[in-house]
């Protein structure tokens, strides 16, 4: 009886599962940032918060030292901590079952992504051992934390008053609310809460555009318009580092030193803030624009590593093409395409210095004013071709696959129009 009903409830759960994967295909997924008021914490959650933090780095580490008998326990009740003295064990307090389960799945999909790239050919080094965690997971809303809209509190498992917090009303009234993440940073504590919405119809604007990253000017596009991004450090940042370096060189570490180093971490995460929210309102406004956007993968790491590396590290060319290249409206022309060199009326390749900033073709005499907005429509040209030759393949590949007949004809292949 007890084996039917636990088949009986699997099933039910696989049921609701499958069902809840065919509704989040017609969904966003959104994720809010929602700030704990540390003012209206108590001594009592401020010691819980920290326990959590620090159970969640013990049990990194200590499923990442299992090594073989990583899959075994999900749940343990206590793990065993190296310290001066040798190994002493230590029990859980604070971390609930789900909580357990997903930081050792955190290890796996950690030592999984590696195996992948190293299956790849790719150069990879190992899982290890946390210093600090900074990230508790919460699976299921209503059961591993709950949230108060009235209130503006939030309670998670193991706390018997809820946490007040400031940003709900960001989340709209009708989103599907799904897990959540309890994250330290240094400007304070934060819940990452993951929503689903429904899509909102598009409706299609029937422009092209490409774009062009560079050293000059951040984005070209191909009617000419040019974006310029710097975010450099502040002035406090610089500061607050010269400090620390003279205070570290007299008198090493003291209490103060790591205050200093929170200090700074703080300016630094405004800095990405700010980065983040540059990038995420020019892509935005790239997609409301566009239908379909071409980008060359440009190796924008390589250019880190060069002479422009502070260049590129004030600016957000890496953000953006991430961004661009997760959205399927993106065509992605290949880092070996000569853009910058390839001439449009006869197609042949001019090299050129890096001052110069237009462009004559030495084999037809073509001109242009600016080579970069130039590169943006070669890479819109590119792009469309590329798309024209998949979608005639793919076509002539359906109608061979419908033909009854041995003889049908072969897919076709797309060839590159004359030039001129």
């Amino acid at each position: 009886m007890n084996e039917e009903k636990r088949k009986l409830k699997n099933k039910t759960i696989w049921k609701t599962i499958r069902s809840t994967r065919e509704k989040r295909k017609n969904q966003h997924c959104r994720t809010y940032e929602i700030k704990i008021n540390k003012s209206k914490l108590s001594r009592e959650k401020k010691e819980h918060i920290e326990r959590l933090f620090l159970e969640g780095k013990w049990l990194w580490n200590h499923t990442v030292a299992q090594g073989d008998g990583l899959y075994s326990n999900r749940s343990p009740k206590t793990v065993y901590i190296k310290t001066s003295n040798g190994l002493e064990a230590r029990e859980f307090i604070t971390l609930g079952s789900q909580m357990k389960q997903d930081i050792v799945d955190s290890v796996k999909t950690a030592i999984k992504a590696l195996a992948t790239i190293k299956s790849k050919g790719g150069k990879v080094g190992h899982v290890g051992y946390q210093k600090y965690c900074n990230s508790i997971p919460l699976r299921q809303y209503g059961n591993t934390y709950n949230i108060d809209f009235e209130n503006n509190t939030i309670s998670i498992q193991g706390l018997v008053t809820p946490i007040k917090v400031s940003g709900l009303s960001q989340i709209p009234n009708e989103a599907d609310i799904a897990n959540a993440k309890l994250i330290k940073k240094p400007s304070g504590l934060y819940f990452h809460i993951t929503t689903y919405t429904e899509k909102e119809k598009r409706i299609p604007t029937g422009i092209v555009g490409a774009v062009d990253f560079g050293i000059k000017h951040t984005l070209t596009f191909d009617d000419g318009r040019v974006v310029d991004v710097c975010v450099p450090e502040s002035r406090k940042i610089k500061s607050d580092q010269r400090k620390m370096n003279r205070q570290y060189s007299k008198n090493g570490k003291t209490k103060n030193h790591y205050k200093r180093i929170e200090k700074i971490r703080n300016g630094y995460e405004k800095n990405v803030n700010i980065k983040k929210d540059i990038a995420n309102k020019l892509v935005s406004k790239i997609f409301d624009t566009y239908d379909i956007f071409a980008i060359q993968d440009e190796m924008v790491s390589g250019w880190k590593s060069s002479i422009f590396g502070r260049i590129v590290q004030h600016s957000v060319m890496g953000r953006i093409k991430a961004k661009l290249k997760r959205n399927p409206r993106t065509k992605v022309v290949p880092k070996y395409f000569p853009s910058t060199q390839k001439c449009p009326i006869c197609g042949r390749n001019t090299r050129h210095p890096l001052e110069k900033r237009d462009y004559d073709c030495a084999f037809c005499g073509y001109h242009h004013n600016s080579r970069d907005q130039k590169s943006a429509n070669m890479i819109l040209m590119e792009a469309m071709k590329q798309n024209v030759c998949v979608e005639r393949t793919a076509k002539s590949s359906a109608q061979a696959m419908a033909s009854e007949s041995q003889d049908a004809q072969a897919p076709l292949v797309c060839k590159p129009p004359p030039i001129g």
